[in-house]
C-alpha cells in the first residue's frame, strides 16, 4: 500500500489564531484528540497579536490610527450637522422644548421649577411629569448663553454627537471590527432620525446616548466574563463595567419614560446570553443592582405617588378612549346574543393593537419612505432612515440570523426585537420617539451588512469566520470580484451621498415652510409684539385664551420673563391645569374666555392662537395678524369692543 499522508482537519487562519490565543491562556477550545474540529464562539474584543502576515494585515484594515482619524472627522461633521442653524431650524421651539428651557432657567435662577418645587426629580408639565436629565443638562447651557432657543437645544446636539463615538466603540467591542464601527458611526452621524431629535430639546437624544453607553458597558463586561479569567484585576474590571452599566441604566431611566421599560429588557438580554456564567461574577451584578436600586429610589417614590404612572396613563393603550368605546359596544352586542365576550375585553383588544403596533416599527414604509405620522418626528421627504440604508440593513439582518449562535449577534438581534416594546404599549404607533432606542442597533445591522457584502464580493463565497470583521479566506480571491467590489461601493456611495445632500438641502429649504404649523411658528413673535404694545402704554394687559394649556410658555419665553418674578406671582402652581382658573403673571393672564359674555375693554389685548380650526370671535377688532414661516396666520392680536 502507498503511504498516505494523515488527513488533518482544515482550520483557517482565523481559527488557528484564535486557538493559539486560547492555548496561551490555557483555555484550548479545540483539543487535538478530537477527530472533528469544533469551535465555540465567544465574545471577544481582545487585541490580536501584531503578526507580520500579509493576510493578518488585510484582516486588520483600517489601521487603528486611520480609524480614529476617520472617526474624528465623522464626529466633527456630525456636530456640524447638529449645531448649524440650531436656533432657527426647526423654526420655533415647541411647548415641550419651552417647558424644558424655562424650567432649566428657573432652576438656574431660583433653584425651583415653574411650580415652585425645589430641585425636583420629576418636572410637572401638561398633565404629566418630565424626566429631569435634559432639564438639568440645559442649566449650564442657559447659564453660558442665556435663555435662548439655541441654548436649550445645545445639550441635545452635544448628546447626539457623543453618541457617534460611543456607537463606534460599541461596534468594535461587539465585533472586533473597526470597519463596522466606522460604518455604524457614519450612518448615525447623518441619520435623519437621529438628526431630527438631536437638533431639538428632546429627551430622545439623551436616552439614545444612555442606551448606547449601557450596551457598551454590558458588552465590555460580557467580553471579560466570556473571554478571560475573572479573578484578581480582571474581576475588578468586570466590577467597573458593571457599575458603568448601572449608571447608564439610571441615565436612561431619568432621560425618558420609555427607559424604565427598555433598559431592564436590554439587561435581561445580556443576562440571558451570560446565563451559564453569572455565578462567577455574581458580586459584580450585585454591585450594579445596588447602584440602580439606590439611584432609582426617587423613581420608586414617584411610582407610589402616581407621578410615574401619569405619563403611562396618558399614553397607554388601555386608556385609549376609542378602544374603550369599541370594547363596550362589542361586549354589549355579545351579551345580547348570548355569546362569549372575553375576546372583546379591553385587555384583549389592547393586546391585538400592541402586536400591530410592534410590527409597525419594522414596516419598510415607516422606516425608509414615509416616517412617523407626526411631522415633528422626521425630516422633509424622508422616512426615519434613508432609503439607501435598506439594502445594507437587510443584508445585516440576514447575517444576524445566520450567526445567531454568536453572542455578539444574539445581543444585536435581541436589541432590535425588544426595541419597539415600549412604543407598542402606547397609542400613536409606530412612534419615532418611543422607539428611538433601537436606532443604534439598526446602524449596527447596516454596518454588519456592508462589511458582509464586501467580504462576499472579495472572497466569492460566504465568510466562514466567527468574526465578520476578520473573514477567513479559504479560497483564492477572484480578480474579477476584487475589481467589482470597489465599483459597487462607488455606485452605492454615488447614490447615498446625494441622498444625504438632498436631505440637508430640503430640510433647510422646505421644512420651516411646510411644517411651521406643527411648531407653532410665529407665536414667540406675537408675544414679543404684545409686550412692546404694553411697554408703550397702548394696552395694560394681555389675555391669552386657554384653549391651549402650554401657550403661556411662549409668553414668558418671548418676553424674557424672569423666573423669580414669575414665581412671585405664584408660578404655574397657582392653578390646577385641569380647571378653568386663570393663570396671572403681569401683564399676562391666561384663562378660559366665554366670548358672548366677555366684557370689552380698550386697554386689553387678546392673543388668540389659531390651531385646530379655531377662529377669533366675530366682534373682534384685529390689531395685528402674525404669520408663521409658511405664510399662515398663526396668532391674531385683537381687542373687544365695549
Amino acid at each position: 500500500m502507498r503511504n498516505r499522508t494523515p488527513v488533518t482537519p482544515r482550520i483557517s487562519f482565523g481559527l488557528r489564531l484564535e486557538r493559539l490565543l486560547h492555548l496561551r491562556q490555557g483555555t484550548d477550545l479545540c483539543p487535538p484528540d478530537r477527530n472533528r474540529v469544533r469551535v465555540r464562539y465567544h465574545w471577544t474584543v481582545q487585541a490580536l497579536p501584531q503578526l507580520n502576515s500579509p493576510v493578518f494585515r488585510h484582516r486588520q484594515l483600517p489601521s487603528s490610527t486611520l480609524a480614529l482619524a476617520t472617526l474624528a472627522v465623522i464626529t466633527v461633521l456630525g456636530l456640524t450637522f447638529r449645531v448649524w442653524g440650531l436656533g432657527t431650524l426647526p423654526p420655533s421651539p415647541d411647548p415641550d422644548e419651552l417647558s424644558i428651557g424655562y424650567n432649566a432657567w428657573s432652576i438656574l435662577e431660583t433653584g425651583r421649577d415653574e411650580f415652585g418645587t425645589p430641585y425636583p426629580t420629576a418636572f410637572r408639565a401638561f398633565g404629566e411629569y418630565k424626566r429631569p436629565a435634559f432639564i438639568y443638562a440645559a442649566v449650564p447651557s442657559i447659564a453660558l448663553f442665556g435663555p435662548t432657543t439655541w441654548a436649550i437645544r445645545l445639550p441635545g446636539a452635544i448628546a447626539g454627537t457623543l453618541t457617534i463615538p460611543v456607537l463606534y466603540a460599541l461596534a468594535v467591542s461587539l465585533f472586533g471590527s473597526r470597519a463596522i464601527g466606522l460604518l455604524a458611526a457614519t450612518g448615525l452621524a447623518f441619520s435623519p432620525w437621529h438628526l431630527q431629535f438631536s437638533r431639538g430639546a428632546r429627551e430622545a437624544a439623551f436616552i439614545t446616548l444612555a442606551v448606547a453607553l449601557l450596551a457598551l458597558c454590558l458588552t465590555r463586561a460580557t467580553t471579560l466574563i466570556l473571554g478571560t479569567s475573572t479573578t484578581g484585576t480582571m474581576l475588578q474590571r468586570v466590577h467597573l463595567w458593571a457599575s458603568g452599566a448601572a449608571l447608564a441604566m439610571l441615565l436612561a431611566m431619568y432621560s425618558y419614560p420609555g427607559g424604565v421599560v427598555f433598559t431592564p429588557l436590554m439587561v435581561g438580554a445580556s443576562a440571558w446570553i451570560l446565563r451559564n456564567h453569572l455565578r462567577r461574577t455574581a458580586l459584580s451584578w450585585v454591585i450594579a443592582i445596588a447602584i440602580v436600586g439606590v439611584g432609582a429610589f426617587p423613581l420608586a417614590r414617584q411610582l407610589l405617588d402616581g407621578r410615574v404612572g401619569a405619563r403611562f396613563a396618558q399614553a397607554s393603550l388601555l386608556n385609549d378612549v376609542e378602544l374603550q368605546k369599541l370594547a363596550t359596544e362589542r361586549i354589549e352586542r355579545d351579551v345580547q346574543r348570548g355569546i362569549p365576550w372575553i375576546l372583546d375585553h379591553p385587555y384583549v383588544l389592547a393586546a391585538r393593537r400592541a402586536v400591530d403596533a410592534y410590527a409597525g416599527h419594522f414596516n419598510p414604509t415607516y422606516l425608509f419612505t414615509r416616517g412617523d405620522d407626526q411631522p415633528r418626528h422626521h425630516g422633509t421627504d424622508t422616512g426615519q432612515l434613508y432609503l439607501w440604508d435598506a439594502p445594507l440593513i437587510l443584508a445585516g439582518l440576514v447575517i444576524l440570523a445566520r450567526r445567531r449562535s454568536h453572542p455578539a449577534y444574539q445581543f444585536t438581534g435581541l436589541w432590535l426585537l425588544i426595541g419597539p416594546v415600549p412604543a407598542s404599549l402606547a397609542t400613536e404607533a409606530p412612534h419615532a420617539v418611543r422607539s428611538i432606542v433601537m436606532l443604534p442597533a439598526w446602524y449596527l445591522a447596516g454596518g454588519i451588512g456592508a462589511v458582509g457584502i464586501l467580504n462576499r464580493l472579495r472572497s466569492g463565497k460566504r465568510v466562514a469566520s466567527n468574526l465578520i470583521a476578520s473573514p477567513t479566506i479559504t479560497s483564492p480571491i477572484a480578480t474579477r470580484r476584487r475589481r467589482v467590489a470597489p465599483v459597487i461601493a462607488g455606485v452605492y456611495l454615488s447614490l447615498l451621498v446625494p441622498t444625504v445632500a438632498y436631505y440637508a438641502w430640503a430640510t433647510t429649504r422646505y421644512y420651516s415652510l411646510e411644517y411651521a404649523p406643527y411648531w407653532l411658528d410665529g407665536t414667540l413673535e406675537a408675544f414679543t409684539y404684545a409686550q412692546s404694545r404694553v411697554d408703550d402704554g397702548t394696552f395694560r394687559r394681555v389675555v391669552i385664551p386657554s384653549h391651549t394649556q402650554a401657550i403661556y410658555l411662549y409668553a414668558v419665553w418671548a418676553t424674557g420673563y424672569a423666573p423669580s418674578r414669575y414665581l412671585a406671582h405664584g408660578g404655574t402652581g397657582q392653578i390646577d391645569r385641569a380647571t378653568v382658573a386663570p393663570l396671572r403673571f403681569d401683564p399676562f393672564e391666561q384663562r378660559v374666555v366665554s366670548w358672548p359674555d366677555e366684557p370689552g375693554s380698550p386697554d386689553t389685548l387678546y392673543a388668540f392662537l389659531k390651531i385646530d380650526g379655531r377662529q377669533p370671535p366675530a366682534r373682534a377688532r384685529i390689531v395685528r395678524e402674525v404669520r408663521d414661516a409658511g405664510g399662515e396666520v398663526r396668532v391674531v392680536l385683537f381687542t373687544m369692543p365695549t
